[in-house]
């Protein structure tokens, strides 16, 4: 059985295995993370997990913020009073 063939008969199977793993990985970080605060060395989960958060937001708010200031220069105008003609 060459690539091509075992792909197109499992490489749906393979696909879907990853993402469920994928996705229960992330799932299942807050309880490992809990688990690990509370079993040994708290302060350092709780430093890792405010650094996931502010990492987390950070990368939902900044996009946004971007595309509301490129919206708002595509419709307003913006005039530089300081520009001598």
């Amino acid at each position: 059985m060459d690539f091509a063939l075992f792909m197109e008969r499992y490489g749906y199977r393979i696909l879907v295995l990853v993402f469920g793993a994928a996705i229960l990985g992330i799932m299942l970080a807050p309880f490992v993370m809990t688990f690990w605060a509370f079993s040994s060395g708290g302060v350092a989960a709780a430093v890792v997990a405010v650094l996931v958060l502010a990492v987390g937001v950070a990368l939902m708010v900044v996009p946004k913020f971007w595309n509301f200031a490129d919206k708002t220069r595509g419709t307003h105008v913006i005039e530089d009073w300081n520009d001598e003609k």
